[in-house]
């Protein structure tokens, strides 16, 4: 698979998950923590797609 679409399959996707839990954790939890936290897994799952296509890439 071309590495342009799995970067923008892992943006958009990343993308949704950041809509998701900005949506569903500050109701769950206190609304500045649940925002951090939302911005914390958003961070991390950009940070794990980075390096899945480093790793598929090379």
């Amino acid at each position: 698979m071309d590495s342009r679409v799995i970067d923008i399959t892992s943006a958009v996707v990343s993308g949704a998950v950041l809509l998701v839990f900005l949506i569903t954790l500050p109701g769950i939890m206190d609304p500045g923590f649940g925002y951090l936290l939302a911005m914390v897994i958003f961070i991390l799952t950009m940070s794990g797609a980075g390096f899945y296509l480093n790793k598929t890439i090379s």
